[in-house]
């Protein structure tokens, strides 16, 4: 068996579990939730796998709510060999932030004689990067590239514990900024879910059961056979309480460590909240066995190579070859009228030479005024987007707007601060503002003790890239140039069609 290090990391710690997984038994040697040193992540893992010895490890990273953007998709009926190309066209459609260059890949949760359900994720090349680089810079060799909760839901859906179950389970893990929520129908993930929770540890029950009924709702889920929840009952016991009050079905606690072999030397060293890594103890149980259940970025799910056919290729090479010994002769009495025509098109060039010079020139002096111009967007007409999209004033107020643009890069950015009564507002405004040509990216979101219903300050960033800007100016331009007599034309074709 090879030793395989799974880690993950937010803001606050760094989670590492180190096992061994075969077809029959999956072994853990180590584990723990490591503070982040205030130098960040780099240094904090390269300090963790120097202590332990763990350098040229194969390595497993799950990534969540931070780096991936997650959807589900309903497509078509289609066969398996097509689902790769008919994701990857959807998700460009319905992420906000999978452009052509993002990597994709899927899990297919439902099958029906009129659709395809499936669970699609998106990376940018930018997020995967950075991953890359850090799991380098700690000597370490990356092989998967997953998200947290799909690796957590198949240790519990996969165990020979659990695996008659049927109904719907809803797994919970809490971390310590967010809580992921993952339904499971008759054994399949049907629904994935991750949600901010409170800085305050008293309002974060609370906040969990109204995101499970908003969740259970979403995916149709009234009466859950179960829910459970990751850790030891003593760490979650208000959460305990108060899920198994307001839910229908029975709550209880899993210790992911029951579910694989744990080395009596870290039995008495394993950390407090143990549910934060049962994610990590599923993807080194998994690795092996179920790989197929999980989300990987680096091999992401492609559509099959054909198998060649030698016949038909010689078959298609053969025809042509005949063709050109058949009508080569015809060509060779050609060639003198042609070496003409060429002494013709050569003197033509040349004088054309010139006038491409200038062309390029003229090309280049647009371009250097048109980055200069994208460091600009334009204000107003972002202004007027905002206030169309913004959740009315009941719900949200905005109390600061800070526009600024990169002139090196061509990125514009807007700062929002304001409050809200509660976090589905935060999240709703973060859903309308997104789209293809605005980012948005949460900058914290914490409650506050004030005396009106905007309970919730927060403070949001919208990425606006240097191409929008461009886009807008040239479709103004076009706009500003277009002959009368042109659109009088088109117009009566328009509107028969």
């Amino acid at each position: 068996m090879t030793k395989q290090i799974a880690i993950d990391w937010d803001d606050n710690e760094l989670r590492l579990v180190v096992g061994q997984s075969s077809l029959n038994q999956t072994s853990i040697t180590d584990a723990a939730i490591i503070p982040m040193l205030e130098s960040g992540i780099f240094d904090t893992l390269r300090q963790a796998i120097k202590e332990r010895g763990l350098e040229k490890t194969e390595t497993l990273v799950a990534i969540g709510r931070g780096k991936a953007e997650l959807r589900e998709l309903a497509l078509p009926p289609v066969p398996d060999e097509e689902l790769p190309d008919i994701v990857r066209f959807q998700a460009v459609r319905n992420f906000a932030s999978a452009g052509e260059s993002a990597t994709i890949d899927y899990l297919v949760t439902k099958r029906t004689e009129s659709n395809v359900h499936a669970i699609a994720a998106a990376v940018t090349p930018a997020n995967l990067k950075e991953v890359r680089e850090i799991i380098t810079d700690a000597g370490l060799n990356l092989k998967r590239v997953t998200l947290r909760p799909l690796s957590a839901a198949v240790l519990y859906l996969a165990s020979e514990k659990t695996r008659s179950l049927t109904g719907d389970i809803v797994l919970v893990d809490l971390l310590a900024d967010d809580a992921e929520i993952i339904v499971a129908r008759d054994g399949a993930v049907v629904f994935v879910r991750t949600v901010r929770m409170p800085s305050a540890d008293a309002a974060r029950p609370k906040a969990l059961v109204n995101e499970m009924k908003r969740s259970l709702l979403a995916c149709g889920c009234t009466e859950p056979e179960k829910i459970v929840i990751w850790g030891r009952a003593e760490n979650h016991a208000a959460t305990f309480e108060l899920l198994n009050d307001a839910m229908n079905g029975p709550v209880e606690f899993a210790n992911p460590f029951d579910f694989v072999t744990v080395d009596s030397k870290i039995q008495s060293k394993l950390p407090d909240h143990v549910g934060r890594l049962a994610p990590l103890i599923g993807l080194v149980a998994c690795e092996d066995r179920y790989a197929d259940r999980l989300i990987d970025f680096l091999a992401p799910r492609e559509r099959p190579e054909e198998k060649k056919d030698y016949r038909r290729t010689a078959l298609l090479v053969g025809l042509p070859i005949a063709a050109v010994l058949l009508v080569s002769f015809a060509v060779y009495r050609q060639l003198a009228a042609l070496d003409n025509q060429v002494a013709v098109l050569n003197t033509m060039n040349t004088k054309l030479k010139k006038d491409v010079v200038d062309a390029d020139k003229s090309v280049a002096s647009i371009e250097k005024l048109d980055q200069f111009l994208d460091a600009d967007a334009i204000w107003i007409n972002e202004l007027r987007l905002l206030a169309e999209k913004l959740p009315p004033s009941q719900e949200v107020i905005l109390k600061a707007i800070t526009a600024t643009s990169d002139v090196r890069t061509g990125e514009s950015t807007l700062m929002l601060s304001g409050s809200a009564v509660s976090p589905s507002v935060i999240e709703k405004l973060e859903t309308s503002i997104r789209d293809e040509h605005h980012s948005v990216a949460s900058e914290g979101a914490s409650e506050q003790d004030a005396k009106d219903a905007y309970k919730w300050a927060f403070s949001e960033k919208i990425t606006i890239p240097a191409y929008y800007a461009r886009n807008l100016r040239y479709e103004g331009i076009q706009k500003a140039t277009a002959k009368p007599e042109v659109a009088l034309e088109v117009a009566p074709e328009a509107k028969s069609e």
